[in-house]
């Protein structure tokens, strides 16, 4: 009977995921899919795989087990976007089905848990991780991570070591996976501490011993990313270069992720934040009495309810790897609640279910009834607010036009919508709002870059010079700034000056071809062919299937008079040619 139970509960959990996400089909490659999917050779050849575990990922992270997904899914679908958005359903699915069972494991009640893995299932939220085909990439962690977890939870309980061991392996996937999957050891933690205390929380050396393992993986793990990624955040300094402003800003942010998951209507991908200096802000102080608010209850919850305990504590822990203690590029952001609403909608669900236990008899005598309607009311609305969210992931300017509507004020989709005006050849409107970046956020280098990009296809090139300056002095290691200021220097005739900026691209990131390629062009304007030859053919090992530094060499050959391999790399670029716009559109 419990299986029949399961076996449809989770059937109508696909069916909600699948309404949920069922027109994002439709939907082309948009935001940051373009640099973590189209445009990233590492992925395009499973050979790759072991430079993955000793060389940061796309994007500067360490996340190698993802980028073999990416290589997996590559292989399967190319640039076929419907394969990435099935991707995506079936991740979220298998995850709301975990829940079902975690909660289940927690409270032994098939409805309890049924609604409570709904609510995750739709809750807009979600959106930005689902939606967006390079977000749903670390969803494998999260699921890993929720491996893990249900594997001691089931060891817990029946003592069987089997399930320990699966749990340890479970582990190690999520972390090389994604970095979320460290707060693990803290809901083992919250989990023994709030279900398990009577046998174990008194018997520390059987906790430590239990735990040992997952302790030492962790520190095996940050070793290793930080011999590969030489740092220990995402970035090397705290928002707007302040630590104390940071953490009251981050006390202002937790209070806004619990508005946001109570009241998800405005859901977006670029989230605009009021940095704060004094904790005499009201907005800080408010933010504050909130969150001690929310701390008094989960100590009260205790004795009350170990199910609300464990909620809050999920919701808190789950968030630390956001909560900015070591610098990150984006101070806030939707998708980071992908894992901590779990816990909001375990405190939801018990919420609701609490108008059971009412005493008001007209309450208590229809509660049943109360219920269905009120969870009919929130999934129904969830759902319509994911669809409608869904459409405007439908391309790369709807996206930017609907972000822009929504936070007016973000500096990162100001520069994105600078830089689809530049691909359509828009300079005057891409130029102003790339400036429009700069006024909001002066230290947005990328912006200063697209502003020396576009100034340099008119051929503005002092002003060129001057922003690709700018972007490098913000950023010293900002690799395209370099790579391009070397162009430009080469289209002025100052070649010395292109030669050394060229080179300077080259020794921030050798695994990237594009300088390369540009310092060979540039050499072979100088007439120094051999140089030319051995750069752009070092381009091409890095990155076989450009077809552009193909034709480049073929003009060289073609110069020097060797017609049979000049047509040899010009057939070669055809063909590449060929492969993308083929790909593109099956």
């Amino acid at each position: 009977m419990k299986l029949n139970k399961n076996a449809i509960f989770v059937a109508l959990l696909f069916l909600a995921v699948l309404a949920s996400y069922f027109n994002i089909f439709q939907n082309e490659f948009v935001w940051d899919d373009f640099f973590f999917i189209t445009d990233n050779i590492h992925i395009q050849d499973l050979r790759n795989i072991p430079d993955f575990f000793t060389q940061p990922s796309t994007g500067d992270l360490y996340r190698p087990i993802r980028q073999v997904f990416y290589a997996v899914n590559y292989q399967i679908w190319g640039l076929n976007t419907f394969g990435y958005h099935l991707n995506s359903i079936l991740l979220h699915f298998f995850v709301t089905a975990l829940f079902y069972f975690i909660t289940l494991k927690l409270t032994n009640k098939h409805g309890f848990s049924f609604i409570a893995a709904l609510l995750f299932a739709t809750h807009p939220v979600h959106a930005e991780r689902i939606t967006n085909m390079t977000a749903t990439f670390d969803v494998f962690g999260i699921l890993f991570l929720l491996l893990a977890f249900f594997f001691y939870m089931i060891f817990s309980q029946k003592k069987n070591k089997n399930y320990f061991y699966l749990s340890i392996i479970s582990y190690i996937i999520a972390l090389f996976s994604s970095e979320e999957a460290i707060t693990l050891i803290l809901i083992l933690f919250l989990y023994d501490f709030a279900f398990n205390y009577k046998t174990d929380i008194n018997n520390v050396k059987l906790l430590f011993k239990k735990y040992l393992p997952y302790i030492a993986i962790t520190l095996f793990y940050l070793i290793v990313r930080f011999l590969v990624l030489h740092k220990i955040g995402r970035t090397e300094s705290y928002f707007e270069q302040s630590f104390f402003g940071t953490l009251l800003t981050t006390t202002k942010i937790f209070a806004q992720y619990i508005s946001i998951l109570f009241f998800p209507y405005d859901i977006t991908n670029e989230r605009v934040v009021r940095f704060e200096t004094t904790i005499l802000s009201i907005t800080f102080l408010i933010s504050l009495l909130l969150l001690i608010f929310v701390f008094f209850l989960f100590v009260k919850s205790y004795k009350k309810s170990r199910i609300l305990f464990f909620s809050i504590g999920w919701f808190f822990i789950t968030l630390l790897p956001f909560s900015n203690l070591v610098p990150q590029f984006t101070i806030m952001a939707d998708r980071y609640l992908y894992l901590p609403s779990f816990g909001f909608v375990l405190f939801l669900t018990f919420l609701i279910f609490s108008i059971d236990n009412t005493k008001v008899d007209p309450i208590k005598r229809h509660s049943n009834y109360i219920l269905i309607i009120l969870f009919l009311l929130i999934t129904s609305f969830y759902i319509i607010v994911i669809i409608k969210t869904n459409y405007e992931w439908k391309d790369n300017f709807t996206l930017l036009s609907a972000n822009l509507e929504k936070s007016p004020l973000g500096t990162r989709t100001h520069y994105a919508v600078a830089l689809h005006y530049r691909s359509q050849g828009d300079y005057e409107t891409a130029e102003k709002y790339a400036l429009r970046a700069i006024e909001l956020a002066s230290r947005n280098y990328h912006a200063y870059e697209n502003l020396g990009t576009i100034n340099a296809y008119q051929k503005n090139y002092d002003k060129s010079i001057e922003y690709y300056k700018k972007a490098i002095k913000l950023s010293p290691t900002f690799y395209l700034a370099h790579n391009n200021l070397g162009l430009v220097y080469s289209y002025i005739g100052d070649f010395n000056q292109s030669i050394f900026y060229l080179n300077k691209a080259i020794e921030i990131d050798q695994k990237l071809s594009k300088a390369y390629n540009d310092l060979g062009t540039v050499y072979g304007q100088m007439g120094e062919f051999d140089k030319a030859i051995g750069l752009i053919s070092k381009a091409i090992e890095i990155n076989p299937s450009e077809g552009s530094y193909y034709s480049n060499l073929a003009v060289i050959y073609e110069f020097l008079g060797d017609k049979k391999e000049a047509e040899e790399l010009l057939e070669k670029a055809s063909e590449l040619k060929s492969f993308r716009e083929r790909a593109r559109r099956e």
